[in-house]
């Protein structure tokens, strides 16, 4: 398993271990230029990193033990643009509400080994990273790290791309989009998107292992229901059937905001990136 899939289904069930199985297929270094962004850009997509961080553990009466305990220990490494990836989908919103805040420590300690590897002589340094199943989207992520430039200086900037751990749809989609318009396209996304988010073989290992997999795993589950407008039974549906119902309900949302942002269901096929997460890395003068 991915690391960037550990963090999806919450940073879970084997740690450290799964930490250490990264993936840095597809990552797109920039071209050698005399743009500082790029060579930070390069950096972050070539050097590595480990980062140990507490996995935040909802108050639940899901398989809690005795002592509440609310906190485990978990270390994951991989280069810093995949670490930056995976720090953006633990935290992917619905909405602008978080599906899970499990991974807020980790995504803190990923912003501290980041600034660790940046430095410019001369220059200020921010990284933006960016997901969505399309551009505005109802359901992304953003994740900064550093300021912001100021409006008034003149900024460089370069992009890297590292996986969201999401099966690339956007053939897929254009294909549905000839078939079923709208309704083709958001369902096509929103299966990639929930299979990624909650993958049936990991999510159903995590609800039935001990704690404190089974409580992130049900925690998360029913708040992409809530947020969704979905119903899932955790205690009687498998993943399988959970991950049936939840595509609908978020495909009528995607359905919704495609209608109202592309002209044609073909434009929006065009605008899937549901695979992809973006690392921009922006420098300026101070």
């Amino acid at each position: 398993m991915s690391a960037v899939a550990d963090v999806t289904v919450f940073l879970l069930l084997i740690g450290a271990a799964a930490g250490t199985l990264v993936s840095g297929v597809g990552v797109e270094t920039p071209a050698a230029t005399t743009n500082p962004a790029a060579d930070q850009a390069s950096t972050l997509a070539t050097s590595t990193a480990s980062v140990e961080y507490e996995l935040l553990v909802p108050p639940s009466e899901h398989g809690r033990p005795p002592d509440h305990a609310t906190r485990r220990q978990r270390t994951s490494h991989g280069t810093v643009a995949e670490l930056l990836g995976e720090a953006a989908m633990s935290g992917v919103t619905v909405d602008g509400e978080r599906v899970s805040s499990a991974g807020t420590d980790f995504e803190s300690q990923v912003a501290g080994a980041t600034r660790d590897r940046l430095h410019s002589r001369g220059h200020r340094t921010s990284v933006r990273v960016t997901w969505a199943p399309y551009p505005g989207a109802p359901l992304r992520s953003e994740y900064h790290v550093g300021d912001r430039p100021p409006d008034a200086v003149d900024v460089r900037a370069a992009t890297v791309t590292v996986p969201s751990g999401m099966e690339n749809v956007s053939e897929p989609a254009r294909e549905a989009a000839k078939t079923d318009g709208y309704d083709g396209v958001a369902t096509v996304v929103a299966r990639s998107v929930v299979d990624g988010l909650f993958p049936p073989t990991q999510s159903r290992y995590a609800l039935r292992g001990d704690y404190p997999s089974d409580v992130l795993m049900a925690a998360r589950y029913e708040r992409m229901a809530d947020l969704t407008g979905a119903s899932v039974a955790v205690e009687r549906q498998s993943t399988v059937e959970m991950n049936h119902d939840l595509t609908p309900a978020l495909a009528t949302r995607l359905r919704t905001d495609m209608r109202s942002r592309y002209d044609s269901p073909t434009d929006a096929a065009r605008a899937v990136r549901v695979s992809r997460v973006r690392v921009t890395v922006r420098t300026w003068s101070p």
